[in-house]
């Protein structure tokens, strides 16, 4: 890799480790309080470098590989991983865009309905389909890794449009959509760190079948955490119907 790519990837794992680190304070301090506010933003700045430098990143990756006449039709597996890490630094950066919106709108959804939110909507859907395409017509040897995880940009793609076509539900109902997109922000990030970090930091491997679960298992975890946690939340405020 370039030293240039080099550079990146320090940016992109550094920004990494203090997201995951700050992601927590904000989940169980006060809400709405200084921590909660001061630490929330920093995860979220994080997430911004992170998807940047990943993005970045790929780019480099994919000229250099252009660059050595390897195409998707030589390396099919290769392209599969940049073109799945691609899905995911984008559907990340849609959620903590979302969810950064909702703060801001608050009380009124359909302030949220602007050319870009709606666009980022629609792209986190059809990034999904995009992926299933790949694996469909390319078939890598990742395509059940693939499939396993294209549900995600369709669910946050149609949930952000249904959110914002309608009047609030409750006068917190922008609370709870926050707390699931910053949730769902989380889940990438421990995504990351249990395919990538984890591997490193303690000098394991997973091969064979076994191989997909760092990479499923954040989501299997978050997804429940973050219908309980919401719940809670309503009950909390008598919002549970």
């Amino acid at each position: 890799m370039s030293h240039l790519g080099e550079v990146i990837r320090f940016i992109h794992v550094a920004f990494g480790a203090i997201g995951l680190l700050a992601f927590w304070v904000p989940v169980f301090a006060k809400k709405g309080a200084v921590n909660h506010v001061r630490f929330g933003k920093v995860f979220v700045w994080s997430a911004y470098v992170v998807v940047a430098a990943a993005a970045v990143a790929l780019l480099i990756r994919t000229w250099e590989m252009m660059g050595q006449g390897i195409g998707p039709t030589v390396e099919p597996q290769a392209y599969a991983g940049m073109v799945f890490l691609g899905y995911l630094t984008f559907v990340t950066f849609a959620i903590v865009h979302y969810g950064m919106q909702v703060l801001q709108s608050k009380g009124d959804p359909t302030a949220l309905r602007t050319g870009l939110n709606v666009a980022l909507a629609w792209a986190s859907i059809a990034a999904s389909i995009t992926i299933i395409a790949y694996a469909l017509l390319v078939s890598p040897s990742s395509r059940v890794l693939l499939f396993a995880l294209s549900p995600i940009g369709i669910a946050n793609g149609i949930g952000q449009l249904t959110y914002m076509s309608k009047s609030a539900r409750s006068p917190r109902a922008w609370m709870y959509e926050h707390l699931g997109a910053m949730l769902g922000a989380g889940i990438a990030f421990h995504t990351a760190f249990a395919v990538f970090g984890s591997s490193r930091l303690f000098d394991f491997s997973l091969t064979g079948w076994v191989a997909i679960i760092p990479w499923v298992a954040p989501a299997i975890i978050g997804i429940p955490a973050i219908n309980i946690w919401t719940r809670h939340y309503q009950r909390k405020f008598g919002d549970a119907a």
